[in-house]
């Protein structure tokens, strides 16, 4: 940042955090959009720990205040004034958005919504439309005006379907049947036994209590299996495309969300998109921007509100 960007007392500042089951991002910018700096924390579901969820948080805001050239001081001083427009997974369980608002006191002015929200914002550059996403988890979101719809994306393993934590569990299970001989050895039951003794885990017990995050964490070793042409991978993979239409399917199913545009987003899109049955894959349109960017949406509401 250089020196002129905050160039008076009071100056406002936006902050936009994502904050998901995985990883934080706190990107920070002017009204204008002038961006000043960004940090990272660590996982933030603030509806399975708020408290680890808000310093989370406060460690990717730390960040991105050293990188934007600034300090907690200029905060605390009103040499800045920050507002915070917040994706966070967990948000729409209860009132846990009210109870993590309270914990930024020092924020200016704090918009709080779900990571799905933010996501879809960001994805349709503030414009109605619907995402379906399928990274760890996932979960199919759309917004028409004010109304809002919402498919899955409750939880791991009673949801999540399609997703890589899904792909990972369905690896892992496969395996421990061809152990068990329930089914007979297969390249990817090899392959996944391999990779977790390579990785310093007991093959037959590392499942459990493995998180989504660490389930996940296997779906590389099947989507390269199922690449190779590993007919066991590759038909994972297929059941993955087909609950990932099945989302897509039910979030577009009423007639106020039909006609939405749709995208597809996370780390997995592109992987499950050759599994997608043409009348899916036809109605997909590029998404125009990131959850971070529908964070930001929020943040400038947050502003405007004040002026």
């Amino acid at each position: 940042m250089n020196e002129s960007s905050v160039s008076r007392k009071g100056q406002p500042v936006l902050a936009a955090i994502d904050g998901g089951a995985t990883k934080t991002i706190v990107r920070l910018a002017l009204p204008d959009g002038t961006i000043l700096g960004e940090g990272r924390g660590g996982s933030a579901n603030i509806a399975s720990d708020i408290h680890l969820a808000c310093a989370s948080v406060k460690t990717g805001f730390g960040h991105a205040l050293l990188s934007a050239g600034l300090s907690p001081d200029d905060v605390s001083s009103g040499a800045v004034h920050i507002f915070a427009g917040a994706g966070m997974a967990g948000a729409e369980v209860g009132d846990n958005a009210r109870r993590f608002t309270v914990l930024f006191d020092d924020f200016a002015g704090l918009e709080v919504r779900t990571d799905a929200y933010t996501s879809c914002i960001g994805a349709h550059n503030g414009a109605d439309g619907a995402v379906v996403a399928v990274g760890t988890g996932s979960f199919g979101y759309a917004i028409r005006g004010s109304d809002i719809r919402r498919v899955g994306g409750w939880g791991f393993p009673q949801s999540d379907e399609g997703s890589g934590a899904w792909i990972g569990l369905e690896a892992a299970r496969h395996m421990l049947n061809v152990q068990d001989q329930r089914l007979p050895e297969s390249g990817l039951s090899s392959q996944l036994r391999n990779y977790l003794i390579v990785t310093g885990h007991d093959p037959l017990t590392w499942s459990i209590g493995a998180t989504a995050t660490q389930f996940a964490s296997l779906a590389p070793v099947v989507v390269g299996a199922a690449r190779a042409g590993e007919p066991t991978a590759a038909d994972i993979l297929k059941r993955a495309g087909e609950d990932v239409e099945k989302l897509v399917n039910t979030l577009m199913s009423q007639d106020e969300f039909c006609r939405l545009p749709l995208c597809l987003l996370g780390g997995l899109a592109p992987i499950i998109m050759p599994f997608l049955p043409g009348s899916v894959s036809d109605r997909l349109v590029a998404s125009q921007g990131t959850a971070v960017d529908g964070a930001m949406k929020l943040a400038l509401r947050a502003y405007e509100k004040t002026v």
